[in-house]
């Protein structure tokens, strides 16, 4: 963080890693840490997973769970996880953001930026310009298995896809036999819960029994 030292940086992103580092970098020295995000700002407060364990815990024995709800109680679970994990900041972070040089802006997105002598211009949807010198995204990743340089395009070619995530069977394989997905990718399948490291210890106990029935030398892939 020491480069950003005396430097003004527009954070784009606002959630938990993007307010993390606004904290890191307002600690590091910078002049003005700015975050642009489209929600509201997220309360800092304890997140309850006490639902989200029990639920990820059963899907050992039930790993199936979550692709045999309907369309509706899917998104029903994806917003409950929303709200308890992207809408809450740890609140150890209040006294680190609320600080005379971090300057907020929920409900925005950036429509243009322009190069200026010194730096650059940015201007938001509110209409607000900000001079900066950096732009850092902290926006998340869209899973996209094609991206993956380490997959062959022979491969990808037998390798359905459903918005860029793989389909999946019970057991994390894909539809190319000995390949398999976990953690985020597999959210398409298994439900939104995976991208977490909730997720891990389920995802490492179906994985591990199916593993241990199949032939040896099989790969598995993730993201963990």
């Amino acid at each position: 963080m020491a480069a950003y030292r005396g430097k003004r940086v527009l954070l784009v992103g606002g959630r938990q890693s993007a307010f993390e580092w606004a904290a890191l970098l307002r600690e590091a020295g910078a002049a003005r840490i700015d975050l642009s995000y489209r929600h509201d700002t997220p309360q800092f407060t304890l997140s309850d997973w006490s639902w989200v364990e029990a639920l990820v815990a059963g899907m050992v024995d039930q790993p199936g769970w979550f692709r045999h709800l309907s369309a509706g109680e899917q998104e029903v679970q994806r917003l409950r996880l929303w709200t308890e994990g992207r809408l809450k900041l740890e609140p150890w972070l209040a006294d680190r953001i609320f600080q005379p040089n971090v300057h907020l802006h929920p409900r925005t997105q950036v429509t243009m930026v322009s190069e200026k002598p010194g730096g650059l211009s940015v201007r938001l949807d509110s209409e607000e310009e900000l001079e900066v010198d950096e732009v850092i995204a902290a926006t998340g990743y869209q899973v996209d298995i094609r991206r993956l340089p380490f997959l062959s395009e022979s491969l990808l070619a037998g390798l359905p896809l459903a918005n860029g995530y793989p389909f999946l069977d019970e057991g994390f394989q894909s539809q190319v036999p000995g390949l398999y997905f976990s953690s985020f990718p597999a959210g398409w399948a298994f439900g939104p819960f995976f991208g977490f490291t909730i997720g891990v210890r389920a995802a490492s106990r179906i994985l591990g029994a199916v593993l241990s029935r199949s032939s040896p030398g099989l790969a598995a892939v993730g993201a963990e």
